[in-house]
Formats: C-alpha cells, sequence, structure tokens
C-alpha cells in the first residue's frame, strides 16, 4: 500500500491505494506520527482505493483512532468498495470509527456513517 496526502477545507485526506496488509504497520504508523506532530488534527484515512483490506489491520485501524484521539484529533473512514467495507463491518470498526460511503459525507454529512452491520 501507498498513501497521498492533500488538504481540503483544513482537513487532511490520506487516500491509501492497493493492498491494506499487516506489513504495512510501520509505514501507516510513521505517517500517523508524522501528521501528528504537524499538529493536524483531523484525518480522513480514504480506503476507496484499497481493494484488500487485511483483517488483521482492523486492530491497526483502532490503534490510529486512539492514537489521534489522544492528541484532541478525530479520524475517519471512507470504504465504499463492498470487500474492504465488508471487512471493516465484520471487524465493527464502524463502532468505533466513522465510516462512510464518500469523502463528501465525511466532511458534509457527518450523520451518514455507518450505523449498523447492514451494509
Amino acid at each position: 500500500m501507498y498513501c497521498e496526502q492533500r488538504e481540503r477545507n483544513g482537513t487532511t485526506i490520506l487516500e491509501c491505494f492497493g493492498r491494506f496488509d499487516e506489513e504495512d504497520t510501520n509505514q501507516f504508523v510513521q505517517t500517523l506520527e508524522q501528521l501528528q506532530s504537524q499538529g493536524i488534527r483531523h484525518i480522513i484515512l480514504n480506503l476507496s482505493p484499497v481493494y484488500y483490506l487485511d483483517p488483521k489491520v482492523i486492530n491497526l485501524l483502532i490503534f490510529a483512532h486512539q492514537f489521534i484521539q489522544a492528541h484532541a484529533g478525530t479520524i475517519s473512514l471512507i470504504s465504499p468498495l463492498s470487500s474492504v467495507r465488508n471487512e471493516l463491518i465484520r471487524g465493527k470498526i464502524h463502532d468505533t470509527i466513522p465510516t462512510f460511503e464518500s469523502l463528501y459525507d465525511a466532511m458534509h454529512r457527518p450523520h451518514s456513517a455507518y450505523a449498523e452491520c447492514s451494509g
């Protein structure tokens, strides 16, 4: 997996591409630490371009949420691909991290986050 960072309306969007495997843990944690050290407080993790999400990554996403939250920040996820979304739903990630269908929803419709395991 590789990530690209961009800013939009005061929010940092981290676009992730490819496979998100357990092997990506160190790179992902370093990216989070860099964002936190830059004072970035709101992160949208766009998993739309991710075609495979390793089930072991669910714990990493929960760690990311806790890490950013501990530094007075927020993190949310975008995941329209059904294979990735289904993995997130199986891991009940939406109980911890707001998860959305689109960037627009994440930025402008916070009430539209997944609320249950149907999806």
